[in-house]
């Protein structure tokens, strides 16, 4: 088997937490288990890969570079293995696959579901609507009441003037069922998702999972607020064990090498709001004074060497090592 580790043209490799930082790919290279080479993501479909050869890359927050990959990525991922694997690269930025994947795999105790028309928004008030796309607290409204959902219907879900006067025009000319079908589909669209609310949260967890190695973040809610992400409050102390299970749980219904997992816990359990598989801030990973590592059915935690390049090495190092690909 041979790893080949695609950069963009440029020579960066994200998940450093900043647009301007980049992964040092020739130590992550260095401190893989197997022989490596550094490409670019323009070589990916002029090499011959064999079906046992593995292509690690990372998704981008800019959309244009992100949308090629999910591209190329579709072919690649047909002749050998792609890591993160092509779910989770679907997943990046798109919280409407994100609800898809883990309402087909059941897990996350959360109900939910994506839609592109409001009125097929179905959950009961209180609930929370996101945009599919958005980094924290950026695009996520908690809808208490029928106003807020009208709100939000005419902020997000509405059409433009010149779409209006268009539309007028059409009732005129068309005929009643001709003029329905058309309508509907000029009605204000929009891609979001509905998740239940969970009250009463004064903090939720950023879990970050490298192979059997588990990060954490506790993360305070403002006052006044129902959000957690991008508040920018807080604490690097241990969750409950009960949490960390709920990560392990969810980790390995993902099956990929590492994970960012936002995890909240009420009287009632554990939920998963989001997650993420590729290209997420390493912040829990480069702050937490500790780690909780699983091994042998028993876990124990030990000090962080805040090491990104030996962490996301060791995450895939596990991940290769544990999931051999069959040669053809």
């Amino acid at each position: 088997m041979k790893v080949y580790i695609a950069t963009l043209p440029n020579g960066f490799f994200g998940s450093a937490g900043h647009s301007w930082k980049s992964l040092d790919v020739n130590r992550l290279s260095t401190l893989l288990d197997y022989p490596t080479e550094i490409i670019t993501i323009n070589d990916l479909m002029n090499i011959n890969f064999a079906a046992d050869d593995t292509v690690i890359y990372t998704s981008d927050d800019e959309e244009n570079i992100r949308l090629y990959l999910r591209d190329v990525m579709y072919f690649v991922n047909k002749k050998c293995r792609i890591l993160p694997s092509y779910n989770m690269l679907l997943g990046h930025e798109n919280k409407g696959f994100q609800e898809l994947f883990r309402s087909e795999l059941g897990f996350g105790n959360l109900q939910g579901s994506y839609f592109f028309d409001i009125y097929d928004s179905t959950l009961p008030i209180p609930k929370v609507l996101k945009t599919v796309s958005g980094a924290g607290s950026s695009g996520v409204f908690l809808a208490r009441n029928k106003n807020d959902v009208l709100k939000i219907k005419n902020k997000f879900f509405d059409v433009s003037h010149k779409r209006k006067v268009i539309k007028l025009q059409r009732r005129l000319r068309l005929k009643k069922k001709e003029f329905s079908i058309y309508n509907y589909r000029h009605k204000g669209f929009n891609l979001f998702v509905e998740q239940e609310f969970v009250p009463n949260l004064s903090n939720d967890f950023k879990i970050l999972v490298f192979g059997n190695r588990y990060y954490w973040l506790k993360r305070m809610i403002k006052k006044n607020d129902f959000r957690a992400s991008g508040s920018g409050l807080f604490e690097y102390i241990k969750p409950p064990i009960e949490v960390l299970d709920f990560a392990r749980s969810i980790f390995k219904k993902l099956d990929n090498p590492y994970a960012s997992l936002d995890i909240a816990q009420s009287t009632e359990g554990c939920y998963l709001i989001e997650f993420q598989g590729t290209n997420f801030g390493p912040l829990a990973l480069l702050e937490s004074p500790n780690r909780w590592v699983y091994s042998n059915n028993s876990c124990i935690e030990e000090k962080n060497n805040k090491d990104l390049e030996e962490n996301f090495a060791y995450a895939l190092n596990i991940f290769l090592n544990n999931n051999p690909v069959a040669s053809f």
